[in-house]
């Protein structure tokens, strides 16, 4: 009986140890997922805060649309911001034709008006 009561007691410890192990690793991994998901809210946060601008319009993700409505002002001469809302129409683009309207209104460098620093 000793030898059977001694490999339950080894078994339950086994056990044990085995249950301490399975929620310490869950709970590492839970605390881990907390930490992801509130650096992703601060990634928003910050993005918020700090948005990305071209010439003074707000970027959603890039200013890829803005930057084209400039270079695309700029290419054909544009002097009148009525055509860059014609364009922004038919290209159904807000971004694109306050591109257009930043090389309009004077805007010189579009390098300079997709900086997030400049202060225009």
């Amino acid at each position: 009986m000793s030898g059977s009561r001694n490999q339950f007691v080894i078994l339950a410890v086994i056990g044990i140890v085995g249950v301490v192990l399975y929620f310490a690793n869950n709970r590492s991994e839970d605390e881990h997922k907390a930490k992801s998901h509130a650096q992703s809210i601060g990634d928003a946060e910050s993005s918020e805060t700090n948005p990305r601008e071209f010439a003074g319009y707000e970027c959603t993700l890039d200013c890829s649309g803005h930057e084209a409505g400039y270079k695309w002002a700029e290419e054909r001469g544009i002097s009148d911001g009525e055509d860059c809302d014609k364009a922004g129409e038919h290209s159904n683009s807000r971004s694109f034709a306050e591109g257009c309207h930043a090389y309009v209104d004077g805007e010189s460098d579009p390098e300079q008006a997709a900086d997030p620093e400049n202060e225009n």
